[in-house]
């Protein structure tokens, strides 16, 4: 019963239980199948055995680390702690090269090939032969994150404006908080309770914005009481929040540190890019994808400031992808020290011919 040294007497042995109790009191020698304490056995054992599945279920929802997904939500409440809502990417999107000066309307719905749409939220005129138009996605999620040069196309053809234009900074967009991790937020307020400055105090106020998932406190970052809070997302290929982003956790921050405005600095981690070499012994396409899926992971997990990014972590990494049979990593030559305010980022990965080793 949630890890507790209580134990929850099954069904039968309650019936067993009271049933052996009713008799004993009845001073009955022979038990009748249908006699009346054999039904009050039964019914009363059935009422028990809820109430100690209540109790059960209680005693696992009590507490955040093992409670239901509706629990946390009540567990996140008191402690300050909501769940981060998805967010919808915007940014803009460009034609170059127009022909006079046509104007594209809010409200106009932009269409990505893979179905995923958009709508302008202004109107904006052409201008030197270039029309740029901000738009938001229309579904909040990670899903409206287009790369730059991405065909975005028009719902419906406007005059004097090709129907396809090209995707430009269109990010931000956030899915819903993963359970787990909103889970371990919770946590982290029951064994850091905010007191006004600590310096765990400033990473859980910057990871309550939707987006930054990780975050480090620096003290005296720009001489005596300033303090700097540096913030990343939980991409592994690109963790380096944007301005607006930075900006928002700043916002959020300043109304909450004890120190002055001007005393504090958030910033973005600077990504520390690591190119790579590698030979496959089996060499395909899904097994490269696969050791680079792990790559990434590697960097998220052992990615940390004033850290170091071991070849051996390295090269058990490229081991765990599916498939992988034999490998030799050629670069880097040595561990990668990362600087104060460097995350690792796996950079071009050169798919060099594996070797034998001479006998």
């Amino acid at each position: 019963m949630a890890d507790s040294q209580f134990s929850r007497p099954e069904l039968p042995q309650l019936i067993a239980t009271i049933r052996s109790d009713l008799m004993t009191r009845f001073q009955e020698d022979v038990l009748l199948r249908r006699m009346d304490a054999e039904v009050y056995a039964r019914v009363m054992a059935a009422s028990v055995h809820t109430l100690y599945g209540y109790i059960d279920y209680l005693a696992r929802n009590m507490l955040p680390d093992l409670c239901d997904e509706d629990w946390l939500y009540r567990h996140g409440r008191i402690k300050r702690c909501p769940r981060k809502d998805a967010v919808a990417a915007a940014g803009y999107v460009r034609w170059d090269g127009i022909s006079g000066t046509p104007t594209l309307p809010a409200g106009t719905q932009i269409q990505r090939d893979d179905q995923v749409t958009f709508t302008t939220t202004q109107t904006v005129k052409a201008s030197g032969g270039v029309l740029r138009v901000p738009l938001v996605a229309d579904n909040p999620g990670a899903a409206g994150n287009t790369d730059d040069g991405i065909a975005l196309r028009l719902g419906t053809p406007v005059s004097g404006i090709p129907s396809t234009g090209y995707a430009d900074t269109v990010a931000g967009g956030d899915d819903t908080e993963e359970l787990e991790t909103w889970r371990a937020r919770v946590m982290e307020r029951y064994y850091w309770i905010p007191q006004g400055g600590a310096d765990p105090d400033y990473v859980i106020w910057a990871k309550e914005i939707a987006g930054i998932t990780r975050a480090w406190t620096l003290r005296h970052y720009k001489g005596t009481g300033t303090v700097g809070v540096m913030v990343a997302t939980g991409d592994p290929t690109h963790p380096a929040p944007g301005d607006d982003l930075v900006q928002a956790v700043r916002n959020h921050i300043l109304p909450l540190a004890p120190v002055a405005g001007a005393g504090l600095f958030v910033f973005a981690a600077t990504e520390k890019v690591i190119p790579m070499t590698v030979a496959l012994a089996k060499d395909t396409a899904e097994i490269r994808a696969a050791v680079t899926a792990e790559l990434n992971s590697l960097m998220l997990r052992d990615g940390a400031p004033d850290g170091k990014v071991y070849l051996s972590r390295i090269s058990e990494a490229i081991s765990l992808a599916t498939g992988e049979v034999a490998h030799q990593l050629r670069a880097p030559v040595a561990d990668v020290v990362l600087g104060s305010t460097e995350l690792p980022v796996v950079g071009t990965i050169t798919w060099a011919t594996y070797t034998e080793a001479s006998s």
